[in-house]
């Protein structure tokens, strides 16, 4: 089995000895942050409306 700095080093050179491979790696990495970020927004639409007492004693909700 081989040794994992001599993998990650063996990886690096082959993404620096491709640009394609590079484009590939910095690709995926922003497709990983882009679903990250989705799926926070998506948590984050899901939730119901917190309105303080003291502000929204009175609020009846988004559809009147």
């Amino acid at each position: 089995m081989a040794d994992l700095g001599t993998t990650i080093t063996e990886f690096f050179s082959a993404i620096a000895a491709n640009p394609v491979y590079l484009l590939l790696f910095v690709g995926g990495i922003a497709l990983v942050a882009i679903l990250i970020i989705a799926h926070h927004i998506h948590k984050i639409r899901s939730e119901d409306i917190f309105v303080h007492q003291a502000w929204g004693a009175n609020w009846k909700g988004p559809n009147r």
